[in-house]
């Protein structure tokens, strides 16, 4: 039985991280992509800001001409960490006092759109916990904050951005 879990396991790992065929073309239409922001935040107090770019099938795709700056510097296609079981996409670590974030997308290599992740859009910021070195907050406790929000008015699928945090406290 569990040989047969395991087997399965790994035939979803296979096949539900197939890149789509969007990652072999230069993008012109940026329509065509998904893109969602996930922030999180573990109780050991690792964080990632992982941007996830998608085709209409919900396949990952990995801008050919393209790039995903955060904060002015360029990250890469990876598989994240922090309560995303290896999903891939762009994956950026954040030094432990950033709080806001600059993400660009350039769909190709001259067109981009970007946008601030901040409390006036919508993110409130990482917890300080017993892991960090931060200074204490308010909003410190034990509980996990689970969120999410659309930033309209985009060039992306349906006009948006879906942005989600995961963020637990110990």
């Amino acid at each position: 039985m569990r040989l047969i879990v395991l087997l399965l396991l790994g035939v979803f790992a296979m096949t539900s991280c197939s890149k789509s065929a969007l990652s072999d073309v230069d993008i012109m239409d940026p329509s065509l992509l998904k893109v969602k922001v996930k922030i999180e935040q573990n109780d050991h107090n690792d964080k990632e800001v992982q941007v996830f770019i998608r085709d209409k099938n919900n396949n990952p795709v990995d801008l050919l001409n393209g790039k995903v700056l955060i904060n002015g510097q360029r990250v890469s296609f990876d598989r994240a960490s922090v309560h995303a079981a290896g999903t891939r996409g762009y994956i950026y670590t954040p030094y432990n006092s950033e709080q806001v974030f600059q993400i660009t997308i350039f769909w190709n290599s001259r067109d981009s759109y970007s946008f601030v992740l901040c409390p006036e859009t919508g993110w409130p910021g990482f917890y300080c916990n017993s892991y960090s070195s931060c200074n204490p907050c308010d909003n410190c406790g034990e509980h996990t904050v689970h969120e999410s929000y659309e930033l309209k008015g985009t060039p992306f699928y349906h006009k948006e951005i879906t942005v989600s945090y995961t963020i637990q406290d110990r």
